[in-house]
């Protein structure tokens, strides 16, 4: 069974293309999904597109049409926390939707009939995740990112946390809206706009399910600037990076 593992960006998809051996495409439900061997390792390839929806519906492919029995979203997210900076990298204890309202029916950020706020990450996923991001940012990231970019953001001296990531259809590059999502989800340690809608279609297909997140802006006014490096390259870097680091020491 291949590990399903969906890119938050086109830009992380190309970057793991070099790395991928044995490919074979299939075009389904608008998407591209690659087939192939990872550093030894069954994948399934895929470009989510971004939002709830495009998320959950490439999700549900990963798993149905595809056969993942395991599947990882990795992608860039905006610090909610003030000691979390660029650079810094944030794997998924439990995700939740903050946009989700169905009051007065149900209590705001509540999936209705699941009865639940949060979704737990796979723990066991997770370990294995948070374990490979801190040897490739203490081992492998300052001497891959571009020199640049490692000065600018300190590359040599980020770090791999685990906490909540919160999930909405926005971009949030403001503070009053960065404000909105912590009063949604006091306990966030960054936002998003996939890793809830994945994580609620693997809890009902019974998936084990783990989501990695870059910090890449602190979700205000400054965030088009400090995510820019990260559409440039920077979020393949890590991507391929985490991956390798994981998917090298399981073999």
């Amino acid at each position: 069974m291949p590990l399903g593992i969906m890119g938050a960006m086109p830009e992380e998809i190309e970057a793991l293309r070099p790395h991928l051996t044995g490919v074979r495409v299939t075009r389904r439900a608008g998407r591209e999904f690659l087939h192939a061997d990872l550093w030894g390792t069954p994948v399934v390839v895929v470009f989510s597109r971004w939002g709830k929806v495009a998320a959950a519906s490439t999700a549900t492919e990963l798993i149905v049409a595809h056969g993942a029995d395991r599947v990882v979203l990795l992608g860039i997210g905006g610090s909610l926390r003030s000691d979390l900076r660029p650079g810094d990298v944030v794997v998924a204890e439990r995700l939740i939707q903050h946009d989700l309202d169905a009051s007065p029916f149900f209590a705001p950020t509540e999936i209705p009939l699941l009865g639940v706020r949060e979704i737990p990450a796979d723990p066991g996923l997770g370990r294995e995740l948070s374990g490979a991001a801190a040897v490739f940012l203490r081992e492998d990231l300052p001497r891959t990112a571009d020199p640049a970019h490692a000065a600018r953001f300190g590359l040599d001296s980020r770090r791999a946390v685990t906490g909540v990531i919160a999930t909405g259809d926005q971009v949030i590059f403001s503070s009053a809206a960065r404000a909105r999502v912590l009063e949604r989800a006091p306990a966030a340690a960054c936002v998003e706009m996939e890793g809830g809608a994945v994580a609620q279609v693997c809890f009902e297909h019974e998936v084990p399910f783990a989501c990695v997140r870059v910090i890449s802006d602190s979700a205000d006014e400054d965030a088009p600037e400090d995510v820019a490096p990260f559409f440039a390259g920077l979020a393949g870097v890590y991507t391929v990076g985490i991956l390798k680091c994981w998917l090298g020491r399981e073999r």
